[in-house]
């Protein structure tokens, strides 16, 4: 008997272990099948489609406009994710209608409904949309806008993420044909400096020198790569600042290249100030460096040359036109660099000075 009551026991020992590790498995196939992706973990398109009074919408560009109510969707494996959103233009040259009868946008996620999407965790975010409907070209352009983001990311990780997008917009009043066109988002300021331990920084008239010399520099090489003379560090101009502490010297961050020369965009012109007739003049906008302190950063350029070129050239979105003169703008770019006459010329010659006051 005592036997039998032994062998029971054990019986149910068992029994209660299997039930345990088959609680345990379920839970977690159930985090994993709920696991939210994160929206910058992956290069993949995206392919959504918007639905709004879009008319409405992309008109409202005056000082006081308002976020307009649309539904966003799109496919997760086999199930359609949808969710309520609210959008509002924004931007400053491309909210004028005469240059981007579609601005670019913000958008605003009801964090409850996107918490299993790809937007969990997100706020706000910046969309850069085509700006143009019609013109094919603009598709072009925004795809170099984004692959400029992709670049600087190579280089520096205190860079803002991007994620590829092919949206189809639906107008919920009928007033408009349906548009399917490239665009995409930018990842929040605040979750940026937050990925890199930093805090974000608002102050303007920080001079360029009193941030990071190794990365400023590093910065106004790049934008001497890809042809962009507009940004400017004191007055925040397409820059950002992130920093350890709030009296630590700030790493700046470049955001908005669609002024620079691998975008072409024809309303783009040089700032009457600097001595260039065109934006495909390159001009190096930092300050005088010696010629080693500007070798150990151009090192770094050279060094990952071969991933930039891949960036482009595998870039399945991009035209083989577009590949081309991008890939013999940056070769100008590489044979400077490995030219000291030139480098003196074009870094330190022509470099920025600081002017003091007598």
């Amino acid at each position: 008997m005592k036997w039998k009551a032994r062998h029971i026991a054990f019986l149910i020992l068992l029994i209660l272990l299997s039930s345990i590790n088959s609680f345990s498995l379920a839970q977690q196939e159930s985090n994993t099948i709920f696991k939210a992706p994160n929206l910058f973990e992956s290069d993949t398109l995206i392919e959504m489609t918007i639905t709004t009074d879009l008319k409405s919408l992309v008109r409202d560009i005056g000082e006081k406009n308002k976020y307009h109510k649309g539904r966003l969707s799109y496919y997760q494996g086999d199930s359609i994710v949808s969710m309520i959103v609210e959008m509002r233009t924004r931007g400053n040259f491309r909210k004028d209608r005469s240059i981007c009868p579609f601005p670019p946008m913000r958008i605003k996620f009801n964090k409850a409904e996107s918490s299993y999407s790809l937007f969990h965790g997100q706020d706000k975010l910046k969309m850069v949309t085509h700006c143009q409907n019609k013109k094919e070209r603009y598709q072009q352009m925004l795809i170099q806008e984004y692959l400029i983001y992709k670049a600087y990311n190579l280089f520096s990780p205190e860079s803002f993420n991007v994620r590829l997008a092919e949206i189809t917009y639906k107008d919920s009043k009928n007033q408009m044909g349906s548009l399917k066109k490239y665009a995409f988002f930018i990842e929040d300021f605040e979750h940026m400096a937050n990925r890199n331990g930093k805090i974000p920084r608002y102050e303007k008239k920080i001079h360029q020198d009193h941030t990071l010399i190794s990365k400023v520099t590093k910065l106004a090489i790049f934008q001497y790569l890809v042809g962009n003379t507009d940004w400017g560090v004191p007055t925040l101009h397409n820059i950002k600042l992130i920093a350890k502490t709030p009296t630590s010297r700030p790493t700046p961050v470049p955001y908005d290249f669609d002024w620079a020369s691998l975008v072409n965009a024809p309303y783009a012109v040089p700032n009457p100030k600097l001595d260039i007739k065109s934006i495909h003049d390159r001009l190096y906008r930092g300050y005088k460096r010696t010629a080693k302190d500007l070798e150990y950063i151009f090192r770094e350029f050279r060094m990952k040359k071969d991933n930039l070129y891949e960036l482009y050239t595998n870039c399945e979105y991009l035209n083989d036109k577009e590949k081309e003169r991008v890939l013999n703008y940056f070769d100008e770019f590489y044979e400077i660099i490995d030219d000291p006459k030139r480098v003196k010329r074009e870094f330190i010659d022509n470099a920025r000075t600081i002017k003091y006051k007598k």
